[in-house]
């Protein structure tokens, strides 16, 4: 398998090797995750070698998740071919410089994925469901991180890749995205142009800092009884003072098990819960059926820019919940 991987690889650098946009080899990503021990890394580094021998023009790089440290002391000794370290970091983005410090890597890297702190780091509910930072905390801290963590290593840090620069779903539709389903782009991207240009553009994304359920605990998502109505309320602004859409929607949550085919199905609108909208303020009535559920807002100012928040929602059976209740307290 090894080699038929070889052969594989050696016909793509031979046909690849003179095209105008190649900057680099990648010969893995994240395949540390999946395979341990030294004899992937040996493997890489073979290939690495045959690559340096059919095209010696361009580096080879390989890119490791966020819990690199250990895996690149490894890559270190065991794949000297590897000219260029890469790393896939989301939340640990700011601490950058100490953990490529901790590493003992030599050579220079890139961030071959960055991006707010993803569905698998952030804090979660008592039910499981984790909690998604607004567009414009997600802004606010991937600016600060990026700044900490790559600007300040330039010497060393040769760039950085923003993850996901488009739109996909994965565990939610805005969770990784940079930009709406349609296109429109959301307050990261401005932050972005700024790092790398100095510059805003010149309309800006709405600011929304925060989606609150006011008469709900809300702090870490809300439990609420099925067919229950409770307001919703999100606080936003827009840079040009534009006039802003407003956009609620209910959705189903994904179950705890996050695997690949799983985080990347999209969910399903749960239609009858946007019971009253005017503007930043609505009126939700929760599902009739007990089950996690996710609350969304999108925000538009019609020219091209949209923000964004949710926060999850369970819906308990009272009856259910009572004899939880006892049964916790009995414990």
């Amino acid at each position: 398998m090894v080699e038929a991987q070889r052969r594989r690889v050696r016909q793509q650098i031979l046909r690849f090797r003179n095209h105008p946009a190649l900057l680099m080899w990648s010969v893995g990503n994240e395949v540390e995750q999946t395979a341990y021990g030294p004899r992937m890394f040996e493997a890489a580094n073979e290939i690495a070698r045959m690559i340096h021998e059919l095209d010696p023009y361009h580096p080879v790089t390989i890119a490791l998740a966020h819990d690199f440290v250990d895996r690149a002391k490894q890559l270190q000794r065991v794949a000297p071919e590897i000219d260029v370290l890469s790393v896939n970091v989301y939340s640990e983005l700011g601490q950058l410089p100490q953990l490529i410090k901790h590493s003992e890597w030599q050579g220079p890297y890139i961030v071959s994925e960055f991006g707010s702190a993803g569905y698998w780091q952030n804090k979660m509910t008592p039910w499981g469901s984790p909690l998604e930072p607004s567009s414009g905390d997600k802004a606010d801290s991937v600016r600060a991180a990026y700044q900490r963590g790559v600007l300040t290593n330039s010497a060393h840090c040769l760039g950085a890749y923003a993850f996901y620069w488009g739109y996909k779903f994965e565990y939610t539709p805005t969770w990784l995205s940079l930009f709406g389903q349609s296109g429109d782009k959301t307050e990261m991207v401005d932050e972005l142009q700024r790092l790398w240009s100095g510059h805003y553009p010149l309309n800006r994304a709405p600011h929304l800092t925060t989606l609150r359920l006011p008469g709900l605990v809300d702090t870490l998502g809300a439990r609420v009884q099925p067919g229950q109505q409770f307001r919703a309320r999100t606080y936003v602004t827009d840079p040009e003072g534009d006039s802003l859409t407003v956009k609620w929607e209910m959705t189903n949550e994904l179950a705890r098990t996050y695997l690949p085919e799983e985080i990347a199905t999209p969910t399903e609108t749960v239609s009858g819960c946007v019971m009253q909208a005017h503007g930043t303020q609505a009126v939700i009535r929760a599902p009739q059926r007990a089950g996690r559920y996710r609350l969304f807002v999108r925000v538009f100012d019609g020219h091209g820019s949209m923000a964004t928040a949710n926060i999850p929602i369970q819906v308990k059976d009272p009856s259910k919940l009572s004899i939880y209740s006892l049964l916790s307290s009995k414990d």
